[in-house]
């Protein structure tokens, strides 16, 4: 019953952990693959300085 009880209250945070580090992935993905364009856009618009 016990280990029941705690699988329990387990589940919604091992769920919230998978979809925070799913979607930290997919970030930096996108920041691999799309990284040079948006840095030379912050370039063009001159907001690059704080990189």
């Amino acid at each position: 019953m016990i280990t029941v009880e705690r699988h329990s209250k387990l589940l919604p945070l091992a769920a919230i952990g998978l979809a925070g580090a799913l979607l930290a992935g997919l970030i930096f993905i996108g920041w691999m693959r799309y990284g040079s364009a948006i840095f030379l856009s912050l370039v063009e618009t001159g907001l690059s300085y704080c990189f």
